[in-house]
């Protein structure tokens, strides 16, 4: 059966939304000072050691192998230049409570006193998605729900919304396959071109990144888009229509607050609220 049948337009759209509020909850780890300071304290010095020890770290001492297959879009000579080398460096273990710390520093920063009850609330409902959470096939979600969930409300929601991301993406890169492409095709699928600053980014070389484009010339990326957004919904179904769209309406001010850390545009491809 295909999916998008159980799951109706206008509950797609929520379900795109809900991607992009918890995404950008998340990603601020990724601009904020605070986890960038934890980082360097424990030796990682330079931008892409920190984001991919810090973001591998749920899966151990990995690799560049798996790390490139689970996040996917990075040329694999760029992630051989920080793995397995950061974890001469520093533990999975420490780099985990680094990122931890510095993300939960950078959201209580970000966030207006007077958010308190809507942190907790939407951590009550994020919770309840992350348990219930569907793993098979989601190999960054499922090392992240291995982590213990941390007591404080805006930690959890910090947490699950890095879990909730990380299932998303998993999807994404399933929808990926599935579509038949090949990295760094779909990054050329959002209008990049040779030169510009996703190709550097993310490691690829002139030939490789112009073949891509070329590969793709006319492929329309909203398919892929869509597949992606009926493959994240499981995530919510635990949640009727009507929290989903209180989850929704929680997050809008919370993600606000984070998406000012986020510069547009950004390496991670963040899109704007």
């Amino acid at each position: 059966m295909d999916g998008r049948s159980q799951v109706s337009d206008d509950r797609l759209d929520v379900i795109r939304r809900l991607g992009l509020l918890t995404e950008t909850i998340h990603d601020l780890v990724y601009f904020s000072p605070e986890p960038q300071t934890a980082y360097a304290e424990l030796g990682l010095r330079g931008y892409w050691r920190g984001y991919f020890a810090s973001r591998a770290a749920p899966l151990g001492a990995v690799g560049p192998e798996l790390v490139t297959a689970v996040f996917a879009g990075f040329a694999p000579a760029m992630v051989a230049r920080a793995l397995p080398h950061v974890w001469d460096i520093a533990s999975p273990e420490q780099v985990r409570s680094a990122r931890l710390a510095g993300a939960v520093a950078a959201l209580e920063r970000l966030l207006p006193p007077e958010s308190t009850a809507s942190v907790a609330a939407a951590a009550e409902l994020t919770g309840r998605c992350v348990r219930a959470l569907p793993l098979p096939g989601r190999p960054m979600a499922a090392a992240l729900t291995g982590l213990d969930r941390p007591a404080d409300p805006t930690a959890a929601l910090w947490h699950d919304c890095s879990v909730l991301r990380e299932h998303r993406g998993d999807g994404h890169l399933i929808a990926v396959a599935v579509e038949g492409l090949v990295w760094p095709e779909p990054h050329l699928l959002k209008g990049a071109r040779p030169g510009l600053e996703l190709q550097r980014l993310r490691g690829w070389d002139d030939e490789t990144w112009a073949a891509a484009a070329e590969r793709v010339h006319g492929y329309d990326p909203a398919d892929l888009e869509a597949r992606t957004d009926v493959l994240a919904a499981p995530a919510y179904r635990v949640l009727s229509a009507d929290e989903q769209d209180e989850l929704v309406r929680l997050l809008e001010p919370l993600a606000a607050a984070a998406a000012a850390e986020v510069p547009q545009p950004n390496p991670v491809g963040l899109l704007p609220l």
